[in-house]
Parts: C-alpha cells; structure tokens; sequence
C-alpha cells in the first residue's frame, strides 16, 4: 500500500509540474495579442488620436487631438439654405468699418448662406458668386486642396456632416453658425456629433482660432505675409467678414481690431483665394482670379 501512495504522489506531482509549465508558456505566448488588442481599444469610441502637428502642411493648429466617433456623414447636403443670425441692438445691414490695412464689414441681422454642400465642390469665382446673389455680401470661406479641389477642413452645411475632423492634415478648427443664429467655434478634441447636437447648421473651417470667448490666442505664425481672410462676431451677435493686406502682420491686424470687441475670430483661406464683394461689386479682387470651393454670402 505505502508504494502505490509514493508512486501517486509522484505521478501527481509531475501532472502539476507539466500543467504549470503548460499555463506559463501559454502566458507568454498571449502577451504580444493582448499588446494589440489593448492597442485597439485606445483609439476606440470617443478617445483623442493624437496627430504629428509637424504634418500640417502649413497650418498650425492649437488642437492636437482629434477626437473619434461615428457621427453619420452625407456625401451632399442638398441645395444651399439660409439661416438667419440675430443680432442685438439696431445697426446698418452691412457697415463699412476698414482700417488702415483691413478690409472689414460689420452684418447686422443678415442671412447666410454657405455655397459649398459636399466633400468636393464645385469651384467658382467671386464674380460668378456676385451674378447669382447680386444684393449681398459675399467672401471666400473654407479652403481647399488645389491638386483635387476637395474642401478643407471640418465642414457641415444644412445641419448635415460632409467632413470630418482629421480626413486631412490641417484645419483643426472652424467657425460654426447654430441653427438658432448664434455663432461659435470649435476645435477638433470636440466630436462631431456633439457639435451637430449642439445646433450646428453651417461650419467654415480652414486656420487657427485667433479670438475665442473673447480672448485672443496666442500668435502661432499661421497669419504670416499673405493676403488672409477671416470670418468673426463679436457679444452682440454681428457677424464680421474681413480681408487683411498683404505684409499686414499678426501684431498689426489684432491691434487693429481690438476696439471691434469681438468674441471669437477664425482665419480662414488666403493668397489668391482671399476675395469679396458686395451689392455685384468687388471690393478685393483675387490676385490670380482664383476658383474657390467655399463662400459665404450674406444677404
């Protein structure tokens, strides 16, 4: 009897001895796919995606995040609509407010219009623009890539998403028209579909923040020697368009505006695409008679 109990102590110890074996090489075997999966879920649901700022070929963004999720997208958003932006107190429709080397008009209560409806739109000059709305005030938006003439940037039109944050490698940020008329702007750490919850009817979307809630951001060289154009409100809810000269400079232009009070400024395209006009006349001609893909028109 005592033999048989060593002989199956023996045997059970070695089973144990080969079962441990077994459950440390399946350990490290696993490792490597638990290194993915654990991957995987880092950038899933709404987390932030980190992206190289050094590949934002030219536009600097104070965002450095892109924030993921699903929002549901529209390849177009159909026929161009109006939304109405209602402003405080009485003022002139459009007032001529330029400065020594700004181009700026003050909208009070004006409607909007967005041109661009789709991920690839169709390009127009300012004098085409004019032609089709000729009692408004109209400007370039949005930028977009030269080579393709996709749009740039975080884009909705009609309330509906046709581009999202991070499917190119700038615009990081962008000027949004709510539903309601009120006016605001986002960067890309904020989803889409929070945005869209949020009210968002129009969106324009190309440079950096400059001016946000009131106050200005730091200067990140993205306002450089160009011809730029930029789209603003200020606390009353007037919608501002403007265009800056050529070598105006970051410190000139935000000097120059500081008494407009304004509560957010966003740049937006500029070089050849900067141009304007108002009631079918030109007020800043593009310097190549560039095509453009997005405008806003204010009526």
């Amino acid at each position: 009897m005592k033999r048989k109990t060593k002989k199956s102590r023996v045997g059970l110890f070695i089973a144990l001895l080969f079962f441990l074996i077994l459950v440390i090489l399946f350990v490290i075997l696993l490792k490597p796919f638990d290194k993915k999966t654990t991957g995987k879920s880092q950038v899933s649901g709404n987390s932030p995606v980190k992206v190289d700022p050094s590949k934002s070929a030219g536009i600097i963004s104070s965002s450095s995040v892109v924030a993921s999720d699903h929002a549901e997208k529209v390849e177009n958003t159909g026929d161009a609509t109006w939304v109405q932006v209602h402003s405080k107190g009485k003022g002139e429709k459009f007032q001529d407010i330029s400065t020594d080397n700004i181009k700026i008009y003050k909208a009070h209560n004006p409607q909007v219009l967005k041109t661009a409806t789709s991920k690839h739109p169709a390009l127009a000059i300012l004098p085409d623009v004019m032609a089709q709305y000729p009692d408004a005030l109209i400007m370039n938006a949005s930028g977009f890539n030269m080579e393709t003439g996709d749009i740039t940037g975080f884009q909705i039109n009609n309330g509906a998403l046709f581009t999202n944050w991070g499917e190119n490698k700038r615009a990081h940020e962008a000027f949004i028209i709510n539903k309601d008329g009120s006016m605001t702007t986002y960067d890309s750490s904020t989803p889409a579909s929070q945005i869209l919850a949020n009210g968002a009817e129009q969106s324009y979307s190309f440079g950096k923040i400059l001016i946000k809630k009131g106050k200005v951001q730091e200067n990140d060289g993205s306002v450089n020697w160009m011809i730029h154009s930029f789209i603003g409100n200020d606390k009353q809810n007037n919608l501002y368009l403007m265009i800056s000269e050529t070598n105006a400079g970051y410190e000139n232009i935000m000097n120059q505006i500081k008494n407009l009070n304004l509560a957010n400024l966003v740049l937006m395209d500029g070089g050849g695409s900067s141009q304007m006009g108002l009631n079918g006349q030109t007020i800043v001609p593009s310097q190549d008679n560039r095509q453009v893909g997005d405008f806003i028109v204010l009526k």
